[in-house]
């Protein structure tokens, strides 16, 4: 993929889980309302934002009951911890997700993933519940449902089943990265849309065809090789040489949403869909961020697009910043290693 001459937004996340309303993001605001699936809707966000002595006693106890989280940016993580000295929800079952399209509720988001799961039930630990954020997610639910205010960007999660044991939460709130944005223009892009998959030789039996015939899989390690990402973009001079790779370091750059150094984001992803991609062996030394590019459009009904790339790693003497003649240029070159994903909306899923 090559993209020239574009604008738009460049963000480097960590993958440290930082609560929406609490600094460095407490430029978010958050809202958290429970229904009791009858009538009744109670606003919990005192209760549930952030990790303290309120809890929200008994929640969820009806798999017809739900849990609106909002906030005002998107996101696409949510943290859970359990409150109260209760047991977890027995007899739950698989949790399910919801969010706002901009005219229901209709919509079950894709890509979920449950870390607070233990077979059989939902909300068994302490965990993240990720998913992908839609390209659709939609403001103004309060039109909808008059609980819910108009600038947050919902989603509910109900229960398959009534639990046995009603849990209690002490935190159920939006997280997301610390991170490091950039606006840029004139870009030049190169980087992976996906990532190949192992090659299959066929296996005969004594070189006839037969219903034993079959394929095996060859290397593994097509999976896990780093894919070469390079970009060179025109960036405001207000954003200095030092922030910028110290961000793309996985350092801290001490930025408004960026205040400490950064937590690696390596082995955050599965590239094969079940086993954590594995660490660096100096992992102090060398860390990894998440990298997302989001381009202004003018098509598909002037949606923007672009690209989330985790676990990307950029030495240090691929990264430059220097003045032309329009401007200061910034281009890095480096490496993916984890998963990448099209992506509508900036948004940190791992």
């Amino acid at each position: 993929m090559i993209l020239k001459g574009r604008e738009g937004v460049l963000r480097i996340l960590d993958s440290a889980d930082v609560l929406h309303g609490v600094a460095p993001r407490d430029d978010a605001t958050v809202d958290m309302v429970h229904f009791d699936g009858a009538s009744t809707y109670t606003n919990l966000t005192a209760n549930l934002d952030t990790d303290d002595t309120t809890y929200a006693n008994n929640m969820l106890a009806d798999n017809d009951d739900r849990i609106y989280i909002g906030s005002d940016i998107p996101f696409a993580r949510i943290s859970f911890l359990k409150g109260g000295g209760a047991e977890y929800a027995a007899g739950s079952g698989a949790l399910k997700l919801y969010y706002f399209n901009g005219t229901d509720f209709n919509s079950t988001l894709a890509g979920s993933s449950d870390g607070t799961f233990i077979s059989p039930d939902c909300f068994a630990k302490d965990g993240i519940i990720s998913f992908k954020a839609p390209a659709d997610w939609g403001i103004g639910a309060n039109a909808f449902n008059a609980n819910l205010d108009s600038d947050k960007y919902y989603i509910y999660l109900q229960t398959t089943t009534s639990s046995t044991t009603d849990v209690d939460v002490d935190l159920l709130c939006p997280v997301d990265g610390q991170y490091f944005e950039v606006a840029f223009s004139k870009m030049d892009f190169n980087g992976p849309i996906g990532r190949a998959r192992p090659d299959e030789i066929l296996v005969m039996e004594r070189g006839l065809v037969n219903s034993k015939m079959h394929y095996v899989n060859t290397s593994v390690m097509k999976l896990y090789e780093p894919i070469p990402i390079s970009f060179s973009c025109l960036i405001d001079d207000t954003y200095n040489k030092n922030d910028i790779e110290l961000a793309l370091a996985c350092g801290n750059p001490g930025s408004t949403r960026w205040t400490s150094t950064g937590t690696t984001s390596k082995a955050t992803t599965m590239n094969d869909g079940s086993v954590a991609n594995p660490a660096f062996a100096d992992p102090t030394n060398k860390k990894a961020v998440n990298v997302q590019i989001l381009f202004t459009s003018t098509a598909s009904g002037g949606l923007d697009f672009g690209w989330a790339y985790y676990e990307t790693y950029f030495p240090g003497n691929e990264i430059t910043v220097s003045e032309g003649e329009d401007g200061n240029i910034l281009t890095a070159a480096g490496g993916v290693y984890g998963v990448i994903e099209m992506t509508r909306i900036l948004a940190n899923r791992y």
